[in-house]
């Protein structure tokens, strides 16, 4: 693609620029086009500014000229669709609508992507099979290419035959924000061929929007038909949205590849994006009922397998209730399903729609199964005032969300905030509930967090599996307590095929509904909010097609070398002179089908931030060994603090005591002076630590935040205070137990080893809570290290088997706080402690931020993120 623009240029006598004057210019237009609305952007060219500014355009008709001038992707399309329903006008003929379906050909779309030299490194062509051990049971899957969808595909197809997996995704949506019923439906598209975090980047341009589909009320039927003409309106646009991937699939496309090659590219359906009323919609059954399975209804809520749906069963039925060789009651109430005699999947080759609906993590587990059931549920058991008061008095976090009002008062929850209540809910439902209830409510929340892993084994798929177990055979008691009645919920049953799904087309993160719902923001509100609301479709593609312009353009300058390189990291560049002869060329084959092994090394891993951690500089980032290391800020906030202060306000009363035995114990044989209140130390309010990357939870090493700070005063009476923070760690107590398999260790993690029945001891580790970090007086330095001041718990040994999480207590030492001195390398990771609140109402007076220092036992707590859950179990 590109080439062909950099041909038609130099043949033109263009600049890359152009129609643009230069980079400044283009500068410009890049920043009015996604900041600026056309009216703002026509009053801007006409100030008398800018008007010295001396551009190529004087005015928005010039300017929305000279865009349009620019590359395009694919272009949009007008089908005009005429509905004739059942009801009669005033004038004694039919009603009809005329509606509106707006589309791109999804073979072009694919097309536009596979040309994209930005997808060089992350473009995979043949299945492979992944392992992290010699064995069978050791075989990973997580990219779309990993799993046995594309094995069995690729044994379909002739050689050479490049799969390409189409992946669609469609949601309704709202456009107006305050007033109005305006609504979009769009669908969208992407392939599993590009790895499946760059498809989640919206800045990527993986996923583009395929089309609108037509909503209407259809008011030109009677309100029996209503519903169901509505489905069919659905499939027939649908239809003729994919019918180009029918002869796609069948006979190949050869298309030009990132790498420079040309293939035969088979693009068939996949996998199938969808919230579960649109899974049933597309399954053609009703929405009582599993849209991938034959379940009855009424076993919905049992751990039973039952026959997938097929393709030919299910069109044979709906052929055989149009000929009326079913009885409506047998096609409703045994199949469970709708009269849509014409899905659109009828036609498309070598695709299983029923095969393609992929699990839903965000409404079928976050929303569905967690909040509107087992939150409901346990909310009922304990009381709302009271699950309120435990998670005002949940104490703090970095990157953890506290509900100062409780979670009741929650008017609209997200995604966000479900995840954020799932960190602390079973640490605060702790002794309110019996421990059946804890265990059905530890199932569900463990096989959530397993499945939003990017990446998965036979055992952690096995360990997946154990808590669905866990799950049914403890849910009964909710019955016993009169809660429920049954649990013939859909989306509980939804859970039985994730791990189905996980083995066909790898981790069920690659297909979370949450990346339509962000689409929604640029492909249909922002387009939406760009037009005058009036014959507002048509704007919306003409304002999408100038920003896609934008994009191109900038890509290929990028691919010209005036912006920033492409190339994805960690990849070999390709030569960038290429064979221009006029030969022609073929279609190359397809046989690198490939076994791998796990894991990379660690050096080609790269850094990403945990928490709200900016790293302007990495100047004074200290490197432990090549998984771990620290960064402390540039600059130190509170230099030459005197140690009075900090006896006073972070609460270190054994401050002088156990930095002089740590000085005495570097110099054994010197005689150390004494420490007063008024010697000096430089105080850091933050650490940033750099922990190594885990294969399940991400390929990248992490930047944790601990923060040590005392209360900060508000600037003036109006401005309330910032609380203190004192954060508790993760911390090697005895460097000569601790293996460095532990907590942030290299690779594997928290070696438990269990001497005593159920309590055990994490080998050299121990928890403290840090309250000061600081560099030692120059007087008596003898590192340069900075050191932290801790307050320890005592060891890891009591553990709690309900919730499968250690029980905490301060350690002291002659009525005082246990503390000591450690080099800050010895602090591994930030780490979380839940208030073991008891079976009682929680404490009067009870805060975030007083929790820590005025309860006595806590829970060590898993949940708080992915890779202390990982580790710890």
């Amino acid at each position: 693609m590109f080439e062909e623009i950099r041909d038609q240029q130099e043949a033109d006598g263009l600049d890359p620029y152009a129609p643009f004057e230069d980079e400044d210019e283009w500068g410009l237009v890049k920043w009015l086009v996604a900041r600026v609305g056309q009216t703002a952007i026509d009053e801007f060219l006409k100030l008398p500014i800018t008007r010295r500014l001396q551009t190529s355009f004087k005015s928005k008709h010039l300017f929305m000229k000279a865009i349009d001038k620019l590359p395009r992707g694919t272009e949009w399309n007008l089908k005009m669709i005429t509905v004739e329903g059942d009801l009669e006008g005033p004038d004694g003929k039919q009603l009809t609508e005329e509606l509106e379906l707006w589309l791109r050909d999804p073979v072009d779309c694919i097309r536009e992507m596979m040309a994209n030299p930005a997808f060089a490194g992350v473009m995979s062509y043949a299945p492979e099979k992944v392992y992290v051990d010699e064995t069978e049971a050791g075989r990973r899957y997580d990219e779309m290419w990993t799993g046995d969808w594309w094995w069995e595909m690729q044994g379909r197809l002739p050689e050479g035959a490049v799969v390409t997996p189409v992946i669609l995704a469609s949601d309704k949506t709202s456009l107006s924000q305050f007033k109005g019923d305006k609504q979009a439906w769009p669908v969208y598209l992407t392939i599993g061929n590009i790895a499946k975090d760059v498809r989640r980047q919206l800045s990527k341009h993986a996923t583009v929007l395929l089309g609108y589909l037509p909503v209407s009320k259809l008011e030109c039927f009677s309100a029996t038909r209503r519903q169901v003409e509505g489905y069919r309106l659905y499939h027939y646009c649908m239809s003729v949205m994919v019918e180009p991937l029918v002869k796609a699939g069948t006979e190949g496309v050869c298309m030009m590849c990132p790498d420079g090659f040309v293939r035969r590219l088979f693009p068939i359906l996949a996998a199938l994006v969808a919230d579960h009323p649109e899974q049933c919609l597309v399954a053609c059954c009703r929405e009582n009922r599993c849209p991938k399975c034959t379940v009855d209804w009424r076993q919905r809520g049992e751990l039973v397998g039952s026959p997938l749906r097929t393709r030919d069963t299910t069109l044979e039925n709906l052929q055989k209730h149009q000929r009326g060789e079913l009885t409506t009651e047998e096609f409703e109430d045994k199949f469970g399903m709708r009269a849509i005699y014409q899905p659109f999947w009828a036609d498309l080759p070598h695709s299983d729609i029923f095969e393609s609906i992929t699990p839903d993590i965000l409404h079928q587990l976050h929303k569905g199964v967690f909040k509107d059931h087992i939150v409901n549920w346990c909310t009922e058991l304990i009381g709302k005032d009271e699950l309120d008061s435990r998670f005002k008095s949940m104490t703090d976090y970095a990157s953890l969300r506290h509900f100062k009002a409780g979670i009741s008062k929650v008017k609209q929850w997200t995604g966000t905030e479900h995840k954020e209540m799932e960190h602390v809910f079973l640490g605060a439902i702790a002794g309110a509930v019996n421990s059946q209830v804890m265990a059905a409510v530890r199932g569900v929340l463990d096989f959530i967090y397993y499945s939003q892993y990017q990446s998965h084994t036979s055992d952690t798929l096995n360990r997946m599996q154990d808590a669905l177990t866990m799950f049914h055979d403890n849910k009964d008691v909710f019955v016993e307590l009169g809660i429920r009645e049954h649990f013939n919920i859909p989306k509980v049953h939804s859970m039985l095929h994730y791990i189905h799904s996980i083995k066909l087309f790898g981790s069920a993160d690659g297909f979370n509904t949450e990346s339509p719902e962000r689409l929604h923001i640029d492909f249909a509100k922002r387009a939406y909010r760009a037009s005058n609301r009036r014959d507002y479709v048509i704007q919306m593609t003409t304002w999408l097609r100038r920003q896609e312009s934008i994009y191109i353009q900038e890509a290929y300058l990028a691919w010209l070398g005036y912006g920033m390189d492409l190339q994805a990291p960690d990849t070999e560049e390709t030569d960038s002179e290429s064979d221009d002869s006029d030969a022609e060329v073929e279609c190359g084959t397809n046989n690198d089908l490939q076994v791998s092994r796990y894991p990379p090394t660690l050096s080609n891993t790269t850094l990403s931030l945990q928490t709200d951690i900016h790293v302007r500089s990495l100047d004074k980032f200290v490197a432990i060994n090549e998984s771990r290391g620290y960064y402390l800020p540039s600059t130190c906030p509170h230099p030459n603090t005197p140690i009075s202060r900090l006896i006073e306000k972070h609460g270190a009363s054994e401050f002088m005591r156990t930095l002089e035995e740590w000085l005495q114990a570097r110099r054994p044989n010197a005689t150390i002076r004494k420490l007063y209140p008024f010697d000096r130390v430089d105080v850091y309010k933050y650490i940033s630590l750099l922990t190594p990357p885990h294969p399940h939870i991400s390929d990248t090493k992490r930047f944790y935040k601990l923060r040590v700070y005392p209360e900060i005063p508000g600037r003036d009476a109006r401005q309330q205070p910032t609380p203190a923070h004192f954060d508790t760690a993760v911390i090697i107590e005895n460097e000569n137990l601790y293996t460095g398999s532990g907590i942030s260790g290299e690779l594997s993690y928290a070696v438990v080893i269990y001497l005593y029945g159920l309590t055990g001891h994490l080998v050299g580790l121990r928890i403290g809570q840090v309250k000061v970090i600081f560099t030692p007086p120059r007087h008596f330095a003898t590192t340069t290290r900075p050191l932290a001041y801790i307050h320890w718990f005592r060891p890891l040994q009591a553990f709690d088997t309900n919730l499968s999480m250690f029980r905490l207590v301060r350690s002291s030492r002659h009525r005082a706080p246990n503390a000591a001195i450690v080099p800050v390398d010895r602090i591994l990771r930030p780490c979380h402690l839940i208030p073991r609140f008891g079976a009682g109402a929680a404490q009067p007076g009870l805060t975030a931020y007083n929790a820590l220092d005025t309860v006595d036992e806590f829970y060590l707590n898993r949940y708080i993120d992915f890779e202390f859950f990982e580790r710890l179990n």
